[in-house]
């Protein structure tokens, strides 16, 4: 299922960068106080809440493809539970990060550097990562909306639901990285987001 070279974009379509682990789906080695949604290469895998209402609406309306920093077997394996066959633009794993260190800490971490997609005709001003993890996007200025960890657990999270709403109001922006994102969750009552 990977496609390691993404398709094209459509056009001016808005495109969005979707991360899998704690920001789509939960998944543990050991299952949590229920049964899991699917297993996927030994993991007990949780949809979080609202996924598949969230996943209709994008699909339908944006162009979509995914980059996680975990490994290809299991990326495809996850993938093929979530979408539907062909829906994705691309499917990207670790092996599409850049590793750098953090001088602070000493620690080497996995960075999702979008001007990779750029290579490919994606416009960085019509990109929008989605991720929970905002180290992994210091190169990706503007262009991240980070949500929530989820960790599996909470099933009246409501997330995705307010990242619809959000999600749309920017499709109307000739450039998304002029946006601050950082509050998004508070743009989601007014009727449309605030530029810097």
């Amino acid at each position: 299922m990977t496609r390691d070279r993404p398709a094209a974009p459509s056009g001016d379509r808005l495109a969005l960068m979707l991360d899998l682990d704690e920001t789509l789906v939960y998944a543990s080695e050991v299952e949590l106080g229920r049964a899991a949604d699917f297993q996927a290469l030994g993991y007990h895998v949780y949809r979080r809440p609202h996924l598949q209402t969230f996943l209709d609406h994008v699909l339908a309306r944006y162009d979509v493809g995914v980059w996680t920093s975990s490994g290809r077997l299991y990326a495809d394996a996850v993938c093929a539970a979530l979408f539907p066959p062909q829906a994705l633009r691309f499917v990207w794993s670790n092996a599409r990060c850049s590793v750098s260190r953090d001088w602070t800490t000493g620690e080497y971490l996995n960075r999702k550097r979008l001007q990779k997609l750029k290579t490919h005709g994606y416009r960085l001003e019509r990109l929008l990562a989605i991720d929970d993890t905002a180290s992994k996007h210091m190169q990706n200025y503007g262009n991240l909306v980070c949500v929530s960890e989820y960790r599996g657990e909470d099933l009246h999270d409501d997330e995705l639901l307010r990242l619809i709403g959000y999600i749309d109001a920017l499709a109307g922006e000739a450039d998304v990285r002029r946006i601050e994102k950082r509050r998004w969750r508070e743009n989601t009552a007014a009727s449309a987001p605030k530029p810097l």
